[in-house]
């Protein structure tokens, strides 16, 4: 069936998870059911206008993404060819091609496809579908309605507290990736929900604040140590030790979502520590999205307190560019290809190999624009992260790339 909606919301994916197809009348290329729709492999137009309007429960339509950047929606079933690849003997680049997976239920199958791991593994997913709670939640539930404890009572039914039904259910959706991809490198990012995703869950209104803009308000790395959710951030450091220490899978990195400033990355690093996830012990590495202009222009600062960078270029360009990402109003203005984006790429990617740290990208943008994926890997990128819908496109586009550019470079010399 084709799901058709306004907009979608992160307590939406268990639902879009079983859609043929997505239909919203508002948002661009990088709005939360764009986002999922590329993960799960789902056909999606979005910013439609007058979808729930125009079509209604019963029609049959067909929805197809086969023409580039324009989605269409059409009356009717329309015949289609489908297209197989033989990726035997695929020639891989030099730079790291990974995929970027949330859903634990795609992960063998998309680790059987030609990549170099997980460039991230999005912990929302799981949280939403497998858990449905707030953490904070679990934790007091003195806070929230009886009608919401019975619910969470039935959940953890199971286990031997409502802490260790979170914990247990995290840790298995986290292991099932890192296992599936073993022992290539699976880099999990700790929850990134907004204000008002965190406020859909189970028990989550009494803990949120409303804000105006939940988008550049109380999310990624300020919350982890604040009073409102340490103790919640401390079942996600529980879940993810229990993935690297008791299941042994050791290919687990941890990323940092929204660090604003330097000292806020201190503060998570000693939190994390404190629940024994402690950079350099045991291995383990800690990266930091690289999604804020700060993080570009101190990237010598933040290099020295983390491990490696991937480059958000979602938030990057929205915040480079001043321009709302789930804005279908400008979403004109909305383009990664600008040239100031394309610098402050130059320098983040530039500034980590100064540092000698590991540099990635896991936004679309090199998917959705091969002239990104020549740029970046023509100034040294290590790895580029894509939807699996996206793996072999981009594989063929850098390794072309890479070899241009070998030519050119031998034609020169």
């Amino acid at each position: 069936e084709v799901l058709v909606a306004a907009e979608t919301r992160p307590d939406w994916e268990p639902v879009m998870k079983t859609a043929g197809a997505i239909v919203t009348d508002h948002g661009g290329r990088t709005c939360h059911a764009a986002i999922v729709a590329r993960e799960l492999g789902v056909p999606a137009v979005v910013g439609g206008g007058n979808a729930t309007a125009a079509l209604k429960t019963g029609d049959t339509v067909t929805v197809s993404c086969a023409g580039g950047e324009q989605g269409a929606v059409y009356a009717g079933v329309l015949p289609f060819e489908v297209s197989r690849v033989d990726v035997t003997g695929l020639a891989m680049p030099k730079t790291a091609i990974m995929v970027n997976l949330g859903n634990p239920d795609l992960a063998f199958r998309t680790a059987m496809m030609p990549n170099e791991g997980v460039g991230l593994a999005r912990m929302e997913f799981i949280i939403n579908e497998h858990i449905g709670v707030h953490p904070m939640a679990l934790m007091h539930p003195e806070r929230i309605s009886a009608a919401e404890r019975a619910r969470i009572a039935d959940l953890a039914a199971a286990d031997a507290s409502p802490r260790e039904f979170f914990i247990r259910t995290l840790a298995e959706g986290v292991g099932t990736i890192a296992a599936a991809f073993y022992p290539k490198p699976v880099i999990v990012r700790l929850s990134d929900f907004k204000t008002n995703e965190y406020a859909a869950l189970i028990g989550g209104a009494p803990f949120e604040p409303r804000e105006a803009n939940p988008m550049l308000g109380f999310r990624g790395a300020a919350r982890y140590a604040h009073p409102a959710y340490a103790e919640g951030f401390a079942l996600e450091c529980a879940a993810l030790r229990r993935v690297r220490g008791e299941m042994g899978l050791g290919n687990l990195l941890v990323m940092v979502p929204f660090c604003r400033r330097v000292a806020e990355a201190e503060t998570v690093l000693a939190e994390m520590a404190r629940h024994g996830l402690t950079r350099g012990e045991d291995g383990l590495e800690i990266y930091v999205m690289c999604e804020i202009p700060n993080n570009v222009i101190q990237v010598d600062a933040f290099a020295r307190v983390f491990d490696g960078f991937s480059i958000g270029s979602n938030d990057l360009t929205q915040l480079t560019l001043g321009v709302d990402r789930d804005s279908d109003v400008v979403a004109f203005d909305f383009d990664e290809r600008d040239p100031g984006m394309l610098e402050m790429l130059r320098l983040a990617v530039t500034g980590a190999r100064r540092n000698h740290r590991k540099v990635g990208i896991c936004g679309e943008a090199p998917a959705n624009y091969p002239e990104i994926a020549r740029f970046l890997a023509g100034i040294g990128i290590d790895s580029i992260s894509v939807n699996p819908s996206s793996l072999l496109r981009t594989i063929a586009i850098v390794h072309e790339a890479e070899t241009m550019s070998a030519l050119e470079g031998n034609s020169h010399g």
